[in-house]
């Protein structure tokens, strides 16, 4: 009796083990392929009350490589991105950070290949009006209550995600960008 139940033990056991599995993040899609983000050319530092448009990158690119080094790659493993979340979160020691941004912008990266984009738009101007950042604003006394600063340090996370050809799931890894939002320009 005590070795069935010992048994039952380990085969309820079982599924939760495997379950409980590691796993590297270019296992975290269904993709043959993983895509990484790189950031060449942006300027950090907005000052909020002259800034006139959407805040942007300047230079990116979206690298398409294969997850086995050895493995053959088709047009099958090409990758339509459309969904663009922009998560900001704080990193200057306040608490509140701006609101998240979800937005449909279509980009196309051949399997083994890169996408090179300018001028990309990654965070839209009147999220710029704000809490936290409309802390900075004079009307609003011109610094953050939370940290006693006159700027405000967020990183905005990005992540972009999207399809193969083939019909796979795949998504960048999530790349922090970093910005100082100021109010100088009154």
């Amino acid at each position: 009796m005590k070795n069935i139940l010992q048994l039952c033990f380990v085969l309820a056991l079982g599924p939760l083990l495997v379950s409980c599995g590691g796993s590297s993040t270019l296992d975290n899609t269904e993709a043959s392929v993983f895509l990484t983000v790189e950031i060449e050319g942006y300027n950090p530092d907005i000052d909020i009350c002259v800034q006139l448009g959407d805040v942007f990158i300047e230079d990116m690119k979206i690298e398409s490589s294969t997850k086995d080094p050895n493995g053959t790659i088709s047009a099958n493993q090409d990758v339509n991105l459309n969904r663009w979340v922009i998560s900001p979160y704080r990193t200057d020691g306040g608490s509140t950070a701006s609101p998240e941004w979800i937005y449909d912008q279509a980009v196309f990266v051949a399997a083994g290949g890169t996408a090179s984009l300018s001028n990309y738009r990654v965070y839209p101007l009147e999220f710029l009006s704000e809490i936290p950042l409309s802390y900075l604003l004079p009307e609003n006394g011109g610094f953050d209550p939370e940290t006693g600063n006159t700027n405000i340090r967020e990183s905005l996370q990005l992540q972009i995600f999207g399809r193969t050809v083939s019909g796979k799931s795949v998504a960048t890894e999530p790349i922090p960008i970093a910005f100082n939002f100021f109010c100088f320009g009154q």
